[in-house]
């Protein structure tokens, strides 16, 4: 073999180096063949040793949204330079199609933040089904970023699948994250996506928890039945928020249970205190279909359910007796359950007002009755005395029935020591404790009307008691609140004792059937020689629109036959005047303005 010569093996080399420098590819060739369309040759720069040309071409092939080049673009992700790495995937994005959702969901994996970005972002803009659990699992990222991206495409992508996953982080620390997974569940949807949104209604931060609400509203009628079971929730936000959602889909419940329970929610949530007088109204209105309802939220945990359920209740009367009963008998807790079976020995009983009361007031879960408090009650006396005034006595239904028995309490001191014995020598005193019963009457008496609504039922029953003190103070507790269910029995203890002839000017009973001022009940109060309070209310009956001040009688005799004259005085326009007024028993009985009161007042 013949040998090359040297020098012209080095001219050989110069001229193959020379030619290889003249075909490397620049970046105005990647544009040059991106302006002609050439995806060809924009495939091969992605192998060019010069980092800016992988780049170039990458970006090129992008922007032509080259599909043939999606297995090239993706063997960049082995690239040792960050750019063309980001290049690459950034290329798959633009190009946007579904052969790019393998590539994208590997890109999940890498490791540069922003690539994982950018693919998460690619595949919910894809809608891609098949990403739902590679972007599930990105919601694990140790990113943030990359969390919030993978959130709001699990929710592009509109699978049910994905809800799973984005409930998983309702409770996560970041309520960037919670708040996006809030938002992409009213995409995803299904049960699950409703009962996490439904814990969101309760979240900590008040964005996610009304971005809950916005959800659960654009789910529409398939979160109706959550939310509706969420008014009977414990904890008020979620009731709150789920009355904002049945708003929001226009679905607030009309008829039926739901109804009873949607107002009751709103009364448990509307910031104002007390017993709502017109909801209770409402409910009983809805007639004997609310009875197993009312009593259901008799017995729940929020105390604005049972106290608005009881009144209802109790004001639903007879008809609700049988299954108040029969709730009670069945669900009462064993302490509650004895208390009830003791009713029969309360004031007034038996009656279907107390089983009525006291049944409902069994169901009560937080019924509690101190049995150590309940003995001193019953004790009577200074004993009860101490229980009563005691800053942390409450008076709860439990107590009822003992502090109306303390009504009628007539402890009385023992009878004072002599000074001497019966050998004149002188005694030496013990202490006594001087109490008397007149005391518990009054505290007992002032706890009962100070708690307006739930002892209404016992105190009814306690005016026919057999015990006058009990029954009058229970008369004038009810009168004082011109409670119209107490008209009935109150009528039937007067009618009585103006039967037996009883003297009832200063009976109590008297005071409270004024005080209803009921026009049926007119013809007994004409019976009963009049008190100062009756002629001062025949006289404004009279003339509407005067007021009178005062009224003084001259009577020294005491005689209930005889007639009985006031001096009435009264405010007519800013004008003070008076008007001797006499009342006198007629033939039929009644007790009447004699001569009748002039159509007309003159000044006197």
């Amino acid at each position: 073999m013949k040998r090359i010569p040297f020098a012209l093996f080095t001219l050989f080399s110069l001229l193959l180096i020379l030619g290889l420098t003249g075909c490397s590819r620049t970046i105005d060739d990647v544009a040059t063949w991106k302006a002609k369309g050439n995806i060809e040759k924009l495939i091969k720069a992605l192998a060019d040793l010069k980092v800016e040309v992988r780049v170039a071409a990458a970006e090129a092939l992008g922007e032509l949204k080259a599909e043939p080049a999606v297995d090239s673009l993706a063997a960049l992700y082995n690239d040792s330079e960050e750019t063309v790495v980001l290049s690459a995937v950034n290329a798959l994005a633009a190009i946007g199609s579904e052969t790019t959702t393998t590539p994208m969901i590997a890109a999940l994996k890498l490791d540069y933040p922003e690539a994982r970005i950018k693919a998460a972002i690619a595949l919910g803009q894809l809608k891609a089904t098949s990403a739902v659990q590679p972007l599930g699992e990105a919601l694990d990222d140790r990113e943030e970023s990359v969390r919030l991206a993978a959130a709001s495409s699990l929710g592009q992508t509109g699978e049910e699948a994905g809800s799973e996953a984005l409930v998983g982080k309702l409770n996560a620390d970041s309520t960037d994250l919670r708040l996006a997974c809030v938002e992409a569940l009213a995409l995803t949807g299904g049960d699950t996506a409703v009962k996490g949104l439904m814990g969101s209604l309760n979240d900590s931060n008040a964005d996610v928890a009304k971005a809950a609400i916005t959800s659960l509203v654009q789910l529409g009628g398939t979160s109706t039945p959550a939310t509706l079971e969420g008014l009977k929730n414990d904890n008020p936000k979620i009731r709150s928020g789920s009355i904002a959602v049945l708003r929001g889909q226009k679905a607030i419940p009309l008829t039926g249970n739901n109804v009873i329970w949607y107002q009751l929610a709103r009364a448990s949530v509307d910031k104002k205190d007390g017993i709502d007088l017109g909801l209770v109204k409402t409910l009983v209105k809805i007639g004997d279909e609310a009875i197993d309802t009312l009593l259901e939220a008799a017995a729940h945990n929020v105390p604005d359910f049972r106290e608005h359920a009881s009144l209802a209740l109790e004001r639903n009367g007879n008809a609700a007796v049988a299954k108040a009963k029969a709730a009670a008998n069945a669900n009462a807790s064993s302490s509650a359950k004895a208390w009830f079976k003791s009713r029969n020995s309360w004031s007034g009983a038996p009656s279907w007002r107390i089983d009525l009361w006291s049944a409902v007031a069994s169901l009560n879960p937080d019924f509690n009755l101190d049995q150590a408090k309940a003995a001193d009650l019953q004790t009577q006396g200074r004993t009860a005395f101490n229980v009563i005034i005691a800053p942390d006595f409450k008076l709860t239904r439990a107590y009822v029935p003992l502090l109306i028995n303390l009504l009628g309490d007539q402890t009385q001191p023992p009878p004072l020591q002599p000074d001497y014995d019966a050998d004149g020598i002188p005694v030496v005193k013990k202490a006594v404790d001087r109490f008397r019963g007149e005391a518990n009457q009054q505290m007992a008496k002032e706890k009962l009307a100070t708690t307006k609504y739930f002892p209404t039922l016992p105190l009814i029953v306690a005016i026919e008691d057999s015990n006058e003190l009990i029954a009058g103070h229970a008369a004038q507790i009810l009168g004082e609140q011109e409670e119209k269910r107490a008209l009935k029995p109150l009528m039937n203890v007067v009618a009585k004792k103006i039967k037996a002839g009883e003297q009832l000017t200063t009976s109590p009973f008297y005071t409270a059937l004024q005080k209803m001022e009921a026009p049926e009940s007119e013809p007994l109060l004409l019976k009963i020689r009049p008190s100062a309070e009756r002629a001062m209310h025949v006289f404004e009956h009279k003339y509407t629109g005067v007021r009178p001040i005062g009224a003084e009688t001259t009577d020294e005799t005491g005689h209930y036959t005889q007639p009985l004259t006031f001096r009435l005085g009264y405010i007519d326009n800013g004008r003070v005047g008076k008007l001797m007024v006499t009342f006198s028993k007629d033939g039929a009985g009644d007790w009447k303005p004699t001569p009748p009161l002039p159509d007309t007042l003159t000044a006197q």
